[in-house]
């Protein structure tokens, strides 16, 4: 009996041990995790930090954070990035090559070496006694599960680690690794998007420098009959950049670049030599060519505009195109050069614009006239709400149907616009065939061509004549928004200083919480009675030691379970509540702060009973039920 009950002792002592070793690792991880958080955008400050903190939290004397130097792929290092030694001496070297002694062995072979055995000449350490040899070297590789190696951390002692102690140090060497890992990763993303930006404005330098070159060559194809030498010279960039052809004189086909014959379906030369010109041509539009030729060989001049083509499978094509005559040493016309690009898209969206603008035409009150005021076209609506009929409306100038007023000049109204180049916007006062006013807000803007010419002048507008009515009660309500927004402005200043204010608040609540975490969780691993918290889905969060025993799980297994897999429903009923229905967190029964009778069944389903208090709280959408269960 004496020796059963020493056994018990032994494994009681044992057991608190080992608990007290497991709060200890989960509190230091805790903290060293808050080190990691705070100092995760600067690695030589982290590595500095985490050395000088683990120094002190491990009860080591000297240590040493070593990072692998990757300048050079093809010779790596390892270079001591911080140290604890102020006061004491440093560790041997500063600088080790790849490999090299026990750090780089350790970072080699991605594994913890630990000597209890140290050569005399390794390293001393200055204590409060003078100078003295450590006990033990612990060197713990800063590896990621993934096995990515970034370096290694240096402990030298005067007492000798135990087991959980140095599992403890690799768990925090491999979270730091996580935290280098991500930091890297940042550092990489910031230099990948600065080049690729880098990147993005030399393109842009390149796509004008282009532009430029086209513009440049233009001029050069106009001039061709002086320069027909120095165009020669440009052909090559003319393939890449133009579509280009050679005819004759005739309109035969001698040459087309690369450009021509993928716009027209065509794979080679052979396919399309000694064609008619006119092969490409729309039908209905063949007639140009005789103009061509009597523009460049009647008039000694060259032929553009934009022209409409047919490509081998019959699909239609626009290309602005210019075509100039080559001439000879002699100065005659020996062929017709083609210069074009693919307007295809671009007339495609003319056509969408306008389309776009016979809607507006449909859906706004319009109307369009020249810069002397004389009307071109008066949209259908404007037409019917100034009682006049589209077809015969009777108007012939502007001044027709828009009003004069001490507020409105419509001359002075054209004459700005006309000069500055700029619409005018606002409300704008017609007159009706009965000269009755109407009220509309449009805005009246220059149509320029592609010279940027004005051409004439567009009216689009919508109805304003219910407005009129609210100007006075508008006008108040700017007053009155103008002051909300300077007291929004004044809010908005005052909630970002609180912002700030709450997310530091918020940044040290996290860390207190984090702390009274550990300790509401010693103190409950101290009652003598069974702690049993689930949360809303009735899954176990945490069992004291006592809760352990009474569940059967000494070894902790259950954390994360259901309750009913553990208390499965039984038929059985006796005296009180069954513990697996009181541990519900919807059970209405169980009231919060009220001592209720349980029982649980043992292994002769017998009911075994116990005082239970549960406590119920909620953080949000967060439930938890804790029961105290005492015999």
């Amino acid at each position: 009996l004496s020796e059963e009950i020493e056994k018990r002792q032994q494994e009681e002592e044992k057991r608190k041990k080992e608990d007290a070793q497991r709060a200890k690792t989960s509190e230091g991880l805790a903290y060293f995790g808050a080190v990691l958080r705070e100092y995760n955008d600067n690695i030589e400050v982290l590595t500095k930090t985490l050395t000088n903190e683990l120094v002190k939290y491990v009860d080591a004397y000297q240590a040493a954070f070593y990072l692998i130097d990757e300048t050079d792929p093809e010779n790596k290092k390892i270079k001591e990035a911080a140290n604890f030694a102020s006061g004491r001496k440093r560790f041997a070297d500063k600088e080790l090559q790849w490999g090299e002694g026990l750090v780089g062995a350790c970072i080699l072979e991605k594994k913890t070496a630990y000597l209890k055995n140290i050569s005399e000449d390794y390293l001393e350490i200055e204590s409060g006694l003078g100078h003295a040899k450590p006990r033990s070297l612990l060197i713990v590789p800063v590896v990621t599960q993934e096995g990515v190696i970034h370096g290694a951390i240096e402990l030298a002692s005067f007492k000798e680690y135990e087991d959980y102690e140095i599992k403890f140090i690799e768990q925090v060497a491999e979270n730091t690794a996580m935290t280098i890992s991500t930091l890297k990763i940042n550092e990489e993303t910031a230099a990948l998007l600065k080049e690729s930006r880098e990147q993005a404005s030399a393109l842009s330098s390149r796509e004008d420098e282009l532009r430029k070159t086209i513009f440049e060559m233009k001029k050069l194809q106009e001039n061709a009959d002086i320069q027909s030498a120095a165009f020669r010279s440009y052909q090559d960039s003319t393939n890449k950049a133009l579509i280009r052809a050679e005819f004759s004189n005739e309109g035969k086909l001698l040459f087309a670049n690369r450009k021509f014959l993928k716009l027209f379906e065509y794979k080679s030369n052979s396919e399309i030599e000694n064609e008619d010109i006119l092969k490409f041509a729309s039908p209905e539009d063949s007639e140009w060519f005789d103009k061509l030729k009597d523009t460049i060989l009647n008039k000694n001049s060259h032929f553009e505009g934009l022209l409409k083509h047919l490509t081998k499978t019959g699909k239609t094509i626009w290309i602005e195109s210019s075509y100039i005559g080559l001439k000879n040493e002699k100065g005659k016309n020996e062929k017709i050069l083609f210069l074009g690009i693919d307007a295809t898209k671009l007339v495609s969206e003319i056509k969408n614009a306008t389309l776009k603008l016979n809607l507006t035409d449909d859906l706004l009150y319009t109307a369009e006239f020249q810069i002397n005021g004389e009307l071109l076209k008066i949209g259908k609506k404007l037409a019917e709400q100034l009682n006049y009929k589209d077809e015969d409306s009777g108007i012939q100038h502007i001044s027709d149907i828009l009003a004069e007023n001490p507020h409105q000049n419509p001359e002075s109204i054209i004459s700005d616009i006309i000069n500055t180049g700029k619409a005018y916007e606002g409300e704008i006062q017609f007159k009706d065939k009965k000269n009755n006013p109407a009220y509309f807000y449009g805005i009246i803007m220059p149509v320029k061509d592609i010279n940027d010419n004005i051409v004439s002048l567009k009216f689009l507008g919508y109805d304003y004549s219910k407005q009129i009515s609210f100007a006075d009660k508008i006008k108040e309500q700017e007053t009155q928004i103008k002051n909300c927004l300077d007291e929004t402005d004044a809010l908005k200043e005052r909630m970002n200083r609180r912002v700030e204010q709450v997310k530091e608040e918020m940044r040290e609540l996290y860390l207190n919480t984090e702390t009274a975490y550990i300790f509401a969780k010693k103190t409950f691993e101290k009652l003598p009675h069974a702690v049993i918290t689930i949360n809303k889905e009735n899954k176990i969060e945490f069992l004291n030691r006592e809760a352990l025993n009474l569940l059967g799980d000494p070894d902790n297994k259950l954390i994360g379970a259901e309750i009913k897999s553990i208390l499965p429903d039984t038929d059985a009923k006796y005296e009180g509540i069954y513990l697996g229905e009181a541990l519900n967190i919807d059970n209405e029964e169980i009231i919060t702060g009220k001592e209720q009778k349980v029982y649980l069944l043992n292994k002769e389903n017998k009911p075994v009973y116990y005082n239970m208090l549960p406590v119920k709280v909620s953080v949000g959408l967060r439930k938890q039920l804790t029961a105290f269960l005492r015999k």
